[in-house]
């Protein structure tokens, strides 16, 4: 793959996880967005209005793809060149992450929004209330355990929570975590083999929020720090990205061994990762949006400089009793064929490092 993919054909679009040369997002369309998968063949297209797609796991048959249709969850499967197969939805509520195994989101309860896991295997679905609304933005499948981390209401905005739910015993009740307590705004977004990352609001200034599994159980957190907003949206391997403010304009982020690096502004955000491979959108193009693929070991970008910071959180314990939750899913139709083929870029030459 070109290590620069610019989705310019498709003006509008924006890239939300990938893997390989099959990624998903949404298109922006008059009356809303639609739910978007795209190939090195092109574009397919989800012909209704209100949907999008968030997440992306490899499967035996290819792909699933999660997201949601309305108000309601949306479930995809694509074979191995990313082409739909199938497209159902049902039940209320948005699915963020999957790890084809399990699926989570997030599920209005009774009194708002709540946690919810999806195991795909067994087929069953729990609703997981919070200390406060929130919703599941990541998940990891560790011996019996699906731990996920994402936000809740907390005293002073939203809270990051780490949640350990034990599927492999079905019969104990209750799912253990704790929210981080933080005075102001932070959230979780991501859990992978490595650990979480997310951002922390620090005199109302976001920070990158970074931590390891050891400091996932002892509330030991790492704050990349800088002036501007900062956000981490995912860490695999050697590599994190997500969204850095540079000089008061947002720009697409990434961290390597070689550092930290830029690119990809006005109103740009690397959200996935495939190392090398990172997966996001730029608004470089009237400001319509343009889904945006990059090869971190290619591209050059423009360095920042981080202090990097050992903070310890306030971690507040907290209980939950997963409740079984009864899912029908509907068919959604879906045109398997591609509804555009695409352009690579570049545009023009990459930024050279100052």
């Amino acid at each position: 793959m070109a290590s620069c993919w610019i989705l310019s054909t498709l003006l509008g679009s924006a890239l939300f996880a990938g893997l390989g040369e099959v990624a998903v997002g949404r298109l922006l369309v008059e009356g809303g967005h639609q739910a978007l998968v795209v190939t090195q063949e092109g574009a397919h297209i989800l012909a209704k209005t209100d949907s999008a797609l968030y997440g992306l796991a490899r499967t035996p048959e290819g792909f699933l793809a999660v997201g949601h249709l309305g108000k309601n969850l949306l479930r995809v499967g694509l074979d191995p060149n990313g082409k739909p197969l199938w497209a159902e939805a049902g039940g209320q509520g948005i699915l963020w992450g999957t790890d084809g195994r399990f699926a989570w989101g997030g599920y209005m309860g009774p009194g708002g929004w709540e946690a919810l896991v999806l195991d795909l295997l067994e087929e069953r679905a729990f609703r997981l209330p919070l200390p406060g609304q929130g919703y599941a933005y990541g998940g990891l499948y560790r011996q019996g355990v699906l731990f996920l981390v994402g936000r809740v209401e907390g005293a002073g905005g939203f809270d990051g929570f780490l949640l350990g739910l034990p599927v492999a015993r079905p019969g104990q009740p209750w799912a253990y975590g704790y929210r981080s307590g933080w005075p102001e705004n932070d959230y979780l977004r991501f859990l992978g083999e490595r650990g979480a990352v997310g951002r922390l609001e620090v005199s109302g200034d976001s920070e990158g929020l970074l931590l390891d599994w050891l400091g996932l159980s002892q509330g030991k957190a790492r704050l990349l720090r800088r002036p501007g907003f900062d956000y981490l949206r995912a860490w695999r391997g050697a590599f994190l990205v997500g969204e850095a403010e540079v000089d008061g304009v947002l720009e697409g982020l990434w961290i390597s061994p070689q550092g930290a690096r830029y690119a990809g502004g006005p109103m740009a955000s690397l959200r996935a990762l495939d190392p090398p491979l990172a997966y996001g959108y730029s608004y470089r193009s009237l400001f319509q949006g343009e889904g945006l693929v990059l090869n971190l070991e290619e591209q050059v970008g423009r360095p920042l400089a981080y202090r990097l910071e050992a903070l310890r959180l306030p971690w507040l314990p907290f209980r939950t009793r997963p409740r079984a939750l009864s899912l029908t899913w509907k068919p959604v139709a879906w045109n398997p064929e591609p509804t555009l083929r695409l352009k690579a870029c570049p545009p023009g030459p990459d930024p050279k490092p100052d």
